[in-house]
């Protein structure tokens, strides 16, 4: 039988409104067939037919699409879910036989995260065969390189969409980050609920907070 496409994936796949599809099928442009229960779908011929190339390959490949923000209210903002359809946008799902989505609300220090924990499980037991961040900095913060060398070691090919974040973004997680790492190690100096570890982390806050206040 042949593979029937939804209305949104037809969108996507021929970078085309929903709008115009309707369009086209009143036109007698495209055949759009309908299920049982009454839904629209369109075969996999006339999508071929529109592109005018030929099948694509998936060669039994799996994306792994990777987001991460530092805080909750950066996904209650959304964030999460613009990183993911960034990258999502970027590619031919036609090319792989699954798409994954794998997200972290984390600092981009902490090399613990469920979310890089379970990507490099997918990666060691040959689950997946990409894996697309929308910036190097939303799989870690520092040594990319690393992971990059460890992801490839397990045969996944690494996409990174953009160049450098947000600049706004970008200077908010590093802020978190920047007192994350103080927080740390006041606690292994002054111990985990001292007075002067508060002092510390307090006095560091403020330089940074006016720092961000500074023009240029």
């Amino acid at each position: 039988m042949e593979k029937l496409y939804p209305m949104h994936e037809t969108m996507k796949i021929l970078g085309v409104s929903l709008k115009t599809l309707q369009r086209w099928d009143k036109a007698g442009k495209i055949k759009i067939v309908r299920t049982p229960g009454g839904r629209r779908r369109i075969p996999e011929s006339e999508i071929k037919r529109l592109l005018g190339e030929k099948e694509p390959v998936s060669a039994g490949r799996v994306l792994a699409i990777y987001a991460r923000v530092s805080s909750h209210e950066q996904k209650a903002k959304g964030d999460l879910d613009r990183q993911v359809e960034s990258v999502r946008k970027k590619f031919d799902h036609r090319l792989f036989d699954d798409i994954l989505v794998v997200t972290d609300v984390s600092s981009g220090l902490n090399d613990r995260r469920k979310g890089l924990l379970k990507l490099m499980q997918l990666a060691r037991k040959g689950k997946i065969t990409d894996l697309a961040v929308s910036y190097k900095d939303r799989l870690t913060r520092f040594g990319f390189n690393y992971l990059k060398t460890c992801f490839e070691s397990y045969g996944v090919k690494i996409h990174v969409i953009n160049g450098e974040g947000d600049k706004k973004t970008v200077y908010e997680e590093l802020v978190e980050d920047l007192l994350s790492i103080v927080t740390s190690f006041s606690g292994k100096l002054y111990g985990i609920r001292s007075k002067k570890k508060e002092e510390v982390t307090s006095k560091i806050r403020e330089v940074i907070e006016n720092a961000g206040h500074l023009p240029g």
